[in-house]
């Protein structure tokens, strides 16, 4: 019976903790493991924001990496030709480092018109100064001695009547033999007006009376005044020709000014100088309706000087191709 009791207490407190210890264990949490699992969800709570930026950085710059490798490998194909065809007319049309003929003439035409721009403006400003201070003189009388041997010539109507055009076809451009023929023509005239100048400006006169000393005066002041245009024309002349490779024509002295006199009385002087500056004033107008009256050029037509001009030049022509008939008849 004391054993059965004792069997029972033990039995009764041994199921009544038996029944106690599996519910405890399943539904007990242990004290450390839950503070160990708070402190780790406040320190991701506090890592999270940066590493999220950080993977963010990371995706992007690897997206990044991948879209450039995928360009590269797509430009470092070899592309077919129509797809180059394609890419050449997108792109701008770059400019051609070869020139063609037609483009090399033309360049070399404008270099020559712009250094023949240059030379008529000079003559036509030495045409207007020369005219202009020329007035100043008494030119009334008229000498009708004819042409002295000391003054040069110039055959206009051979110059404005020349045959530019070749029978064969070249690269040369009508302007580059324009240039070619006149300039040199034009560049001999003016030096050689140049030396009856200067040694117009060496003369003496004797017997000068008052009244041809005030004329010496006005005379000696339009001397100055020539030359010094003339020089600069005949610089500006040269400068252009050996700019485009036209070779500067090497003049001989002319030997007729020896007998242009360097003393003599006040009539010679006077005579001598009309005749010298008429001569002079009939080359610039001369060269300058040339310039600006081109043969074949509508301007002649429109313009009454340029119409004169060419009539009187085609006359002279007539003139002298009648005589060549008498000569070869006779």
């Amino acid at each position: 019976m004391f054993e059965e009791n004792i069997l029972c207490t033990c039995c009764c407190s041994g199921c009544s903790s038996m029944r106690k210890s599996p519910t405890n264990l399943r539904y007990s949490f242990p004290k450390k493991l839950l503070v160990a699992t708070l402190v780790l969800v406040i320190i991701a709570m506090c890592l999270t924001p940066s590493e999220a930026r950080s993977v963010e950085h990371k995706l992007r710059h690897e997206r990044r990496h991948e879209s450039l490798t995928q360009v590269t490998k797509e430009t470092s194909r070899m592309r077919t030709p129509a797809e180059l065809r394609m890419e050449h007319r997108r792109r701008p049309h770059r400019k051609q480092t070869g020139l063609t003929t037609r483009q090399q003439k033309n360049a070399q035409a404008d270099h020559f018109k712009v250094a023949m721009t240059k030379i008529k403006k000079k003559l036509k400003n030495t045409r207007a100064f020369f005219n202009d201070e020329r007035r100043v003189l008494n030119e009334t009388r008229d000498y009708g001695d004819g042409m002295p041997s000391w003054l040069p010539t110039i055959n206009f109507v051979d110059i404005h009547f020349h045959n530019y055009k070749s029978p064969r076809r070249t690269v040369v451009s009508n302007s580059e033999k324009k240039f070619t023929y006149l300039m040199p023509k034009l560049y001999k005239s003016l030096v050689e007006f140049q030396d009856i100048f200067n040694h117009l400006a060496l003369v003496e006169v004797s017997f000068a009376d008052d009244i041809f000393y005030s004329y010496n005066i006005t005379r000696q002041d339009l001397l100055n005044k020539t030359l010094k245009r003339l020089y600069a024309t005949i610089a500006e002349v040269k400068d252009n020709m050996e700019d485009v490779g036209v070779p500067v024509p090497q003049l001989i002295p002319n030997k007729n000014l020896r007998m242009l006199e360097l003393k003599v009385d006040a009539p010679q002087c006077l005579k001598n100088d009309y005749i010298a500056f008429r001569a002079y004033s009939n080359l610039l107008n001369n060269w300058y309706l040339e310039f600006r009256c081109p043969r074949g050029k509508k301007v002649i037509s429109d313009n009454s000087r340029c119409a004169a001009y060419e009539a009187k030049l085609k006359e002279k022509k007539e003139l002298r191709s009648s005589r060549g008939r008498k000569l070869v008849v006779s």
